[in-house]
């Protein structure tokens, strides 16, 4: 084992709480060996900041440019981590992925999905929904050009869990769309000729997901998305 792989590992599976530079203390259950692991390899799928202010850096190390600053609550999707320098930084994105950078792991801890479930590995909704294994299906109000009142639709969804679902939406004339859902936020749909899925606004109301992608509109029951 080399000296870099030593020092992290000395910081992950120490039960004693380590101390950083502003005076936050990290203890193992905050952010275990298991956990900082990219999703892919079983680690948690999203952390939440919490400290008043958290620095995200272009590149691991405070000295780096800084790309933004978040406060206390704030939920990024994990990428994995590493050591560096003595410390451990976490490759990280936004729900929506354009934020991206490094975070100091002392200053996350697994994030809670509005389940109340951490989520950990990867998400299997998107491949569950190209393969047609929904776990309810719906008739929702949609439109699909831009102007135009809002008509019926058939919808599918496939859920995961902490909060992510793929729903399949499909048009009166056959023309179907893929909406995803990340930590119980609406975050993209499928790129199609109508777009590539990121000109789009949501919000939720009394427990209606109103999504607009391009000059399509959809609204969603909350319950519909993501079950009980």
């Amino acid at each position: 084992m080399n000296q870099s792989r030593a020092v992290l590992w000395t910081i992950l599976i120490s039960f004693v709480a380590v101390t950083v530079p502003g005076g936050f203390v990290m203890a193992q259950d905050r952010a275990s060996a298991e956990n900082l692991k990219p999703p892919r390899d079983g680690g948690v799928r999203r952390w939440q900041v919490t400290v008043a202010e958290a620095g995200i850096f272009a590149v691991p190390g405070e000295a780096a440019k800084r790309v933004m600053t978040l406060g206390e609550g704030a939920v990024l999707q994990n990428r994995g981590c590493s050591e560096n320098a003595g410390q451990v930084w976490c490759d990280i994105r936004s729900l929506s992925g354009n934020v991206r950078g490094y975070a100091l792991a002392a200053h996350l801890k697994p994030a809670k999905g509005p389940d109340g479930i951490v989520a950990t590995g990867t998400d299997d909704s998107r491949v569950r929904a190209g393969k047609r294994d929904f776990d309810a299906e719906a008739v929702i109000s949609c439109a699909q050009e831009q102007g135009q009142a809002l008509g019926k639709c058939n919808a599918a969804a496939a859920r995961g869990v902490g909060g992510d679902a793929t729903v399949v939406v499909t048009f009166q004339n056959g023309f179907a769309r893929k909406l995803y859902f990340v930590h119980g936020e609406f975050v993209k749909a499928s790129a199609t000729m109508s777009g590539v899925g990121t000109d789009m606004d949501w919000r939720l109301e009394n427990k209606i997901h109103h999504v607009r992608v391009d000059d399509q509109r959809f609204e969603l029951p909350d319950r519909f998305v993501f079950g009980e």
